[in-house]
Parts: C-alpha cells; sequence; structure tokens
C-alpha cells in the first residue's frame, strides 16, 4: 500500500510540477536571474490499470523552483542548454512513477515486484505564440526495465480574465520501447497462473489528452487543477493483468509563490 501512495505521488509530481511555473505565471518558465520557487499542497486521484486494484484520493506536497538555466520541480529537474524563446533545449532527469506491488490486488499476487525508477533524456520545445510544440526522448538511467520513451506534445495556452485565469489543453502521443512495456505489464513464465497467461509486452504508442487550468488568486496565490487522460494501446490493454483502456489522473491544489525581493511584486 505504501509503495502504490508513493508511485502515486511521484505520478502527480510528473504530471503537475512542469505545469506549475506554467499556469502561475502565464506562459512557458524562462531563465529568471534571481530564485524563483513556489510550495504548495494538492489533491490527487489516480485509477490504476491493472486488475483489482482501487482508486485513492489523498494530498501530496508540491515544490518547484527555478534559477538561471538550472530548475527543479518535484521529482523532475533539468538544465537548460539553448534558451532560444521560440526554440528550447533541456537535458533533464525524471521519476519514473510505474510500479507493480504484489500486495495490491488478488490479480497480481506471486508476480515480482516492478519497481519505479529514473529517466535522463532530452527536451526540445518550439513555442510560437500560445501554441508549444515538445518533442522529449528518455532513456531508463537506473535499468530497472531498460526501456526508452519518447513523447511528442502539442498545448494550447490561453490567458483569460486579464490574465487571472489560464488554460493548457494538450494532445500528444506516447512512444514506448518493448523493454519498458514488458516490465511494467508483462507477465513471466514463472508468473502464469490458470487465470493470468504469459503475456510479453511490445513497443506500444499511446495517445493523451490533458487540460492544465490555473487561476491566481493574489500576487503570491494561485489555484491549479490538472485532468489528463491516457489511452493505452492494445499492446498494454491485451495484458492479463490490465483491465482497463485508458489512464485516468486529477489534481487539484493550492500553491504560494514566493517573490523575489528585486523582482516585480506580482506574477508575470
Amino acid at each position: 500500500m505504501l509503495h502504490r501512495r508513493l508511485a502515486l505521488i511521484l505520478f502527480a509530481f510528473a504530471l503537475v510540477c512542469p505545469a506549475l511555473p506554467v499556469a502561475a505565471q502565464g506562459g512557458p518558465p524562462r531563465t529568471p536571474d534571481e530564485l524563483q520557487w513556489s510550495v504548495g499542497v494538492g489533491v490527487i486521484s489516480a485509477p490504476r490499470p491493472y486488475k483489482g486494484t482501487d482508486n485513492e484520493l489523498f494530498p501530496v506536497p508540491l515544490l518547484e523552483l527555478q534559477y538561471k538555466r538550472f530548475y527543479f520541480q518535484g521529482v523532475r529537474m533539468g538544465y537548460r542548454l539553448v534558451d532560444g524563446g521560440a526554440l528550447d533545449l533541456d537535458v533533464a532527469a525524471r521519476a519514473r512513477f510505474g510500479s507493480l506491488d504484489p500486495e495490491d490486488s488478488p490479480y497480481l499476487e506471486g508476480m515480482e515486484e516492478r519497481r519505479p525508477s529514473a529517466d535522463v533524456g532530452l527536451e526540445l520545445a518550439w513555442n510560437r505564440d500560445r501554441l508549444q510544440v515538445s518533442l522529449k526522448g528518455f532513456a531508463d538511467a537506473l535499468d530497472r526495465s531498460g526501456g526508452l520513451e519518447a513523447e511528442l506534445e502539442a498545448t494550447w495556452r490561453q490567458r483569460l480574465a486579464g490574465g487571472k485565469l489560464f488554460l493548457a489543453p494538450s494532445i500528444g502521443v506516447v512512444w514506448q520501447d518493448g523493454d519498458l512495456v514488458d516490465y511494467y505489464v508483462g507477465v513471466r513464465p514463472d508468473e502464469v497462473r490458470p487465470d493470468r497467461p504469459q503475456f510479453t509486452g511490445e513497443s506500444a504508442f499511446n495517445l493523451t489528452l490533458g487540460l492544465t487550468a490555473g487561476v491566481r488568486l493574489s500576487r503570491s496565490v494561485g489555484a491549479i487543477l490538472t485532468v489528463s487522460a491516457e489511452r493505452l494501446a492494445n499492446e498494454i490493454g491485451d495484458s492479463p493483468v490490465v483491465d482497463r483502456d485508458w489512464g485516468y489522473f486529477a489534481l487539484a491544489g493550492i500553491t504560494y509563490r514566493f517573490q523575489s525581493r528585486s523582482g516585480p511584486k506580482g506574477p508575470r
């Protein structure tokens, strides 16, 4: 149970923390000359795709900081190699939130635990007015799955109500190689039982849809809501330990952004 909750917290950080500076400032994060940081608390809901697992609702902390070209967002960190405004390139590391705990469900009993990991890679983003198109590529740094993942995503950013309300719908596609898929949803020969046949994962393309909304309540306080859905490919959904075609996630939270003494008194 504790392991599953930790994995969901990592999931929350991985999805929400990159959106915190965007929702608070109404645009993509730039490279500040002085330290910028915010803290907050949120509540997440994230049903898991494994058979017999339940959804939980519980609080998580939110943290984000940025100094010049370095940034830290929850369990994600990076360094901006190219800060071109229209075209940015980052080297980044992040936690991989996936996990399978045999204690989570009777359908998973007797399986070997699949553990969270850490990824390293590159992120390329093209910004044009309200549109951002990003291409990301990551590899398993701890060699637990030995897998690779690439993501192509388009996000439309819109400010309303005099800049106090920020909306960012997104659509994307995620490619995962066979090693990554097999590690988290595969069934090995020694894990087979009558209701759980052997299954070998193959590379898969998943469709993602998301929406991030931010409301500036004061100069320093903001509220954030993030919802996302992921259409799981047949290469994942056909696994005998998976019983959903879609993965879902939602978070609502409040953040407090600390202001630089020499910087502007309100969010940009």
